[in-house]
């Protein structure tokens, strides 16, 4: 088969397009013929060797966590799929060496969905990562389903119809990072679920941000954010670099940040910001319960959740879209096309 593959730890030179030998479904394993990946943080910095202490020496090894493809063959016990079927899901590579950048992959029935109706490969690949991820960031900050708007009468609407209802009503995120490849799925989520949503990004993205579902947007390179002596009941950090002071600067007391990275000491004084004043600081990673990919699936066919996908890349050109992932500054997600 072919394959995108490191030979070593390292960047794009350490990779190259090639032949593998083809994967084989074991027990309750299912062999997908791949279509689309998308790229995530986790890709790139696993390939650099930023986990090697876990993901160990071994090579080759081929990278790429979520995908999207069809049933080719399926391996004894499984009972939930059948060839042709069209599939979605993701896997962690830090304990396996071959990855979703191949012709093939193998996967175990656990780990596989059943694409939607009307949603297309290259959606299907861009969502298990990024958008669980946002997902979980939302419901870590307050953002729970179960999230009511009230209307002016103080009667309690649908968390999904958005704009409706006072706004006094409504909790205040600033989601940090709106139009990348997290943010962009937590704005669209935290409109559903009747959230007034404020967005730092650049000032080319603005359209976009509040085409995705934002109520207003703070262009990130301006000091606007930290002078307009705003409060929010949430904060969720895509971009996962603000620094704890200013954290709590921006939240109203009880309220809650999240992160997709992994919250840094101080421990103390984040212990004593809950203390004292009741605000969390929480790191949010991806959680893939049946329960989230169903609302995920339920957004999309409801129209209040759509991938943005602006750079797509074939397999060949693998090395492109790890470089353009590593620099940053692209909207939504980035694809490979098989």
């Amino acid at each position: 088969m072919k394959a995108y593959y490191s030979k070593a730890y390292g960047n794009s030179e350490a990779s190259v397009f090639g032949e593998l030998p083809d994967p084989v479904a074991g027990p309750g394993q299912v062999l997908v013929e791949i279509k689309a990946v998308s790229i995530n943080p986790v890709d790139w910095k696993i390939r650099r060797g930023d986990a090697r202490v876990v993901t160990g020496f071994r090579f080759p090894r081929i990278f790429g966590a979520d995908f999207a493809g069809i049933v080719r063959e399926t391996g004894p016990g499984v009972t939930a799929f059948t060839k042709g079927q069209r599939v979605y899901g993701s896997k962690s590579i830090l304990l396996d060496r071959g990855g979703a950048l191949a012709e093939l992959r193998v996967v175990e029935e656990n780990k596989l969905r059943l694409i939607p109706e009307g949603m297309s490969f290259n959606e299907a690949a861009s969502l298990p990562i990024a958008a669980l991820t946002a997902l979980n960031g939302l419901r870590k900050c307050g953002l729970g389903r179960d999230t009511e708007v009230h209307d002016s009468s103080g009667n309690p609407g649908p968390a999904s119809s958005g704009k409706q209802g006072s706004d006094s009503s409504r909790k205040e995120i600033l989601i940090n990072g709106g139009t990348g490849g997290v943010g962009h799925f937590a704005v669209q989520i935290a409109r559903a679920r009747g959230a007034m949503v404020t967005v730092t990004c650049s000032r080319a993205n603005a359209n976009l941000a509040l085409n995705l579902g934002a109520d207003m947007t703070i262009d990130h390179s301006t000091g606007e954010l930290w002078s307009s002596g705003r409060k929010f009941d949430a904060i969720f950090d895509a971009h996962g670099h603000m620094k704890a002071w200013r954290v709590h600067k921006l939240l109203k007391p009880g309220g809650a940040y999240a992160s997709t990275l992994f919250i840094p000491p101080p421990y103390l004084a984040i212990a004593v910001t809950r203390l004292l004043h009741g605000k969390k600081l929480m790191s949010a990673n991806m959680r893939s319960l049946d329960e989230d990919w169903q609302e995920l699936e339920r957004l999309f066919s409801e129209g209040s959740l759509r991938p943005v996908i602006e750079n797509t890349f074939p397999l060949e050109r693998a090395s492109e879209a790890f470089d353009l992932a590593m620099r940053g500054g692209f909207r939504g997600k980035i694809i490979i096309i098989i």
